[in-house]
């Protein structure tokens, strides 16, 4: 059976380490999984990403054993179905703002009884086309259990109703939003967001459940840092920004050659 390599890095007590690649590039999850990282996040909702691309996405990571996490564009159940059946080990869904958005992700991401996901079993990659577990009453157990539902948290609302959301069963996690939090909170200083972000890190571990936390910069070191000691453990990075942190650095020492 195919683990969810971020559980099983949880589960032993270290962080799962990922990159969040924005654009359709299979040779870069292909890349970064060379290096050792534990996952790929592949957006949906920004950008142009289409579903066969997401599913090469997908392929790739499957490749290097490294988890693929697919954001969806919204939370719709068709949308979270395409992605579990491509093969997606977690799935963000965004505008998770109060608990009847958090039931709905849950009924289309988890299968009875947990939640009401549609079968495919035997006809789909998620479970190698019936091979990977030949028990369907098996396989849905497992697939609930190895399937990572978050709940992506990116409004003062959300956060108002954070307790009611962590309520439900089947939402697993919960993952922060910085920059939308700010657009909801009309922009204040970074400490009135932090505040936010804090207090939802706080509730996800009191619950039991896992926290992620993303930074698009890899000079904000501190801000990982801060984030692991609240209890997060599944940290990613923003790939074009390591990109083109090296490729700026590279550029002006180049530059100063006389």
């Amino acid at each position: 059976m195919e683990y969810n390599k971020i559980l099983s890095q949880i589960k032993s007590g270290k962080t799962a380490v990922g990159l969040n690649i924005p654009i359709n590039s299979p040779h870069l999850v292909e890349f970064f999984g060379s290096m050792g990282f534990d996952w790929v996040f592949i957006d949906c909702e920004h950008g142009s990403m289409t579903d066969s691309e997401a599913e090469n996405m997908i392929r790739a990571a499957d490749l290097y054993g490294i988890a693929p996490v697919v954001r969806v564009p919204a939370n719709e159940p068709y949308l979270i179905l395409k992605m579990l059946d491509a093969g997606a080990k977690g799935i963000v869904v965004p505008h998770i703002d109060n608990v009847e958005d958090a039931i709905k992700a849950r009924d289309a991401a988890k299968y009875p009884p947990l939640g009401k996901r549609g079968s495919n079993y035997g006809t789909g990659r998620n479970n190698k086309y019936g091979s990977l577990i030949k028990k369907t009453e098996e396989y849905y157990k497992f697939a609930n259990d190895n399937t990572i539902l978050f709940a992506l948290i990116e409004s003062q609302e959300a956060v108002g109703n954070i307790d009611e959301i962590l309520s439900v069963d089947g939402i697993d996690a919960t993952w922060l939003g910085p920059s939308d939090m700010a657009l909801s909170m009309g922009l204040p200083e970074k400490e009135e967001i932090d505040v936010n972000l804090e207090l939802v890190v706080k509730r996800t571990i009191d619950k039991g459940k896992i926290s992620a936390a993303t930074h698009s910069g890899p000079k904000l070191f501190e801000e990982y840092e801060h984030f692991h000691r609240l209890g997060s453990r599944v940290l990613s990075i923003t790939a074009l920004s390591l990109l083109q942190e090296s490729a700026l650095e590279w550029q002006s020492k180049i530059r100063k050659i006389k």
